[in-house]
């Protein structure tokens, strides 16, 4: 049920292009109104207050459902957290204005148009902009896919929904409540904590699917890097298995699409992995 849940959800988001449909409001209304309750209490026991709820809906719905639908609830539950938790849409195609200015030799408008795509805004030339893109892609597609997957393959809904809620919490609870900073910072580790493991595996599926010994010669000596390195592991790792210089002098537009591919093969990989694993259970 797992990798049919996993391929119905990657079929509707990146084939059919259908997904981003959780909008931060309702989080944070969801914040708000706990917030009489929260303000009293300890981070630790803040963040059970908000994460609890959540998780016991679904344990609810489950067994009120179970007895009626048998495993197609669960089944129809699943894809419907999924959905939700991760972005599985190719970046291609939200990257199709700067490709087209791209081809144009428009920099100013491909600039442009990845202005809300990548982290960094600090773009002296060409080849930096090339960097700046290859970087997000990479540290995108593990953040919005592959992290909350991996935590879907482990724990289930259950996984992928803490991951999701650590994620909103750290980016959302300054906006409700500028005292929330013990909460943010909470949520902050615990979402490092929760990225270490799956940005090693993903290091990993990148040599084996890139360039395997600069790959593999990467994740083996930055393996044990600390939790505030994960996103640094993830891009480099990637940058490694793409065999191209760490330095940004040499990026250009294919760099760009080598990436996008790696992705694809890496989700394939992953996909392949899964469903040996299951069938070995099985047997």
């Amino acid at each position: 049920m797992m990798l049919i849940a996993i391929l119905f959800c990657l079929a509707l988001q990146r084939f059919a292009n259908v997904g981003g449909w959780f909008q931060a409001s309702w989080f944070e209304s969801y914040l708000r109104r706990l917030s009489p309750l929260l303000i009293k209490l300890d981070e630790r026991v803040m963040m059970l207050v908000i994460v609890a709820p959540v998780l016991l809906l679904f344990v609810l719905l489950h067994f009120i459902f179970m007895w009626r639908l048998f495993g197609l609830f669960d089944l129809i539950l699943a894809v419907t957290v999924l959905f939700f938790c991760i972005d599985a849409r190719d970046l291609k195609s939200k990257l199709t204005p700067y490709f087209t200015s791209l081809e144009k030799s428009d920099m100013h408008m491909a600039s442009s148009a990845v202005s809300d795509f990548i982290s960094d805004t600090s773009i002296g030339n060409t080849a930096d902009l090339h960097r700046a893109v290859t970087s997000a892609i990479l540290l995108r597609s593990f953040e919005q896919l592959f992290a909350g997957l991996f935590w879907f393959m482990i724990f289930g809904i259950y996984g992928v929904a803490t991951y999701f809620l650590m994620t909103l919490l750290r980016q959302n609870a300054l906006k409700i409540n500028p005292n929330y900073i013990g909460i943010a910072k909470l949520a902050a580790q615990i979402q490092d904590g929760l990225e270490w493991l799956p940005s090693r595996l993903l290091g990993f599926s990148y040599a084996l699917s890139g360039h395997f010994n600069k790959g593999f010669n990467y994740c083996m000596k930055n393996m044990w890097s600390g939790l505030s390195d994960v996103k640094k592991f993830t891009v480099g790792s990637g940058l490694a298995a793409l065999d191209v210089n760490s330095n940004a002098k040499d990026a250009d537009q294919s760099e760009n699409q080598a990436a996008l591919d790696l992705i694809n093969r890496v989700l394939i990989i992953w996909l392949i992995a899964l469903a040996l694993v299951l069938v070995g259970i099985l047997l």
